[in-house]
């Protein structure tokens, strides 16, 4: 131990370099359907999609609902690859694309 009123300095051996990646992000796309609710469409944007809010659950499902798709958030491609297949799982239409 040191003396009484020194301190013990940890100095790092090597810098850890943060890895990047090129990939490109992906975009999640809703499409309409002449079926689904808009309720179910708004309750499983909600779920499936983090941090997912109704005025921004509401905003895509009437953009895909008018104009027959809509870009519901963007992503890597793995999570892109997630959200495509849970919102699917709940009965909507989605696909992903580079963006």
């Amino acid at each position: 131990m040191p003396p009484l009123g020194e301190s013990i300095e940890t100095v790092p051996k090597r810098r850890t370099e943060r890895e990047f990646t090129t990939e490109p992000p992906y975009k999640v796309i809703l499409h309409n359907d002449d079926y689904t609710p808009m309720e179910h469409v708004i309750k499983v944007l909600r779920k499936v999609i983090p941090r997912m809010n109704m005025r921004r659950a509401v905003s895509i499902m009437l953009e895909a609902h008018t104009k027959g798709k809509a870009v519901v958030t963007k992503c890597h491609k793995e999570l892109a690859e997630l959200y495509q297949e849970n919102l699917r799982s709940e009965g909507l239409i989605a696909t992903i694309e580079p963006d």
